[in-house]
This record gives structure tokens, sequence and C-alpha cells, in this order.
């Protein structure tokens, strides 16, 4: 589905690359109207020096850098990845993952997370720090890729955040996994 477009200058341009991660973050941006189109402005900026390929918040999704290209989100692991800005927090507790504003928006990230799962054929599974290291495919977090590669002490999408309701959400969006 084609989002709106704001370009991030914080990007590897990329001739092909072989995409089989997506990853999951929090902006760290408060849940509000907006939270996306902020995220992509601060992305967007020349000063920021990060971005990601997607921001989602309750309404919106925003499109920074194109899938072929390598945003600069989650290092140790950007090469093969796609990376999913969700408005929130890390430290989030799991009764804040379940108001309204936020279920909205695990509702909205995890139709894009089912999107770029069945384009690029990855499957709909959550992967840890070891599965990461090993190259196997899937969904994860920035906390994994911090675990994984030890390039960041990032912690998104805090240990609340609710990975069995987000991917069942995914693998219903995704029409190669309810074909499996």
């Amino acid at each position: 589905m084609p989002y709106e477009f704001i370009e991030s200058p914080h990007r590897t341009i990329a001739a092909s690359r072989e995409i089989s991660i997506v990853v999951i973050h929090t902006m760290e941006i408060g849940e509000r109207d907006g939270a996306a189109k902020a995220c992509a402005a601060w992305f967007a900026s020349p000063v920021s020096e990060v971005s990601a390929h997607y921001c989602v918040d309750a309404d919106t999704t925003i499109q920074c850098v194109r899938e072929a290209d390598i945003a600069w989100h989650a290092r140790g692991g950007n090469a093969n990845s796609i990376g999913i800005e969700l408005a929130g927090y890390a430290g989030q507790l799991a009764r804040e993952w379940n108001d309204a504003y936020s279920q909205a928006v695990l509702e909205r990230a995890a139709a894009v997370t089912a999107e770029v799962c069945a384009r690029y054929r990855i499957p709909v599974r959550r992967l840890r720090a070891d599965g990461l290291v090993a190259e196997r495919r899937g969904v994860t977090g920035h906390s994994d890729v911090s675990v994984a590669f030890h390039k960041s002490d990032h912690w998104d999408p805090g240990p609340a955040f609710p990975w069995k309701g987000f991917l069942r959400r995914a693998r219903a969006g995704n029409s190669v996994e309810r074909a499996r």
C-alpha cells in the first residue's frame, strides 16, 4: 500500500539487498496525533543522522526510506532489515500497550509488518538475538539487535511489548502466512 513519503537523507542507497528481518522500534515520542509525522520530520532533519523505513501512529503511516535502501535504525542489523517505528515508549507497561491509542498503533503496525513480510516472504515469527546471529528470517525488536550485535544499547520496543498479540495480528493480515 502506498503511504505518504517524507524522505530521510539518512540512508544508504543499495544496488540490491536481501531483506530478511523486520525490526520493531518505539519512537520515544508520546502517543498523540501527529506522532508519525513528528518522527518522520526528525528523520528528515539534517541533524538526526537516523532513520527508519516507516513511522506509525494510531492514524497514520509515513514512509521515510524506500525499502530498496538501507535505513539507519538498528546498527548491526540495518543491511538486511526494514525498520518500523511505533508511537510510544520502550518503558510502557503492559496496561499502557492495552489502551485504545496503543491498540490502534499495534493494529496499523501489524498491517505494515504483514505487508513487508508477504513482499519478502519473511515468516511472521519472533526472532531473538540468537536467531539474528544465526541469520534466521523473522520479526525482531531493536533490543534483540542490540544484544546480538553489541552496537547499541537500545531496548525498544521494551519488555512489556505485546509480541504474541502483535504477531497474531500480523499473521492475520499476511496472505502468505494464512496459506500455510
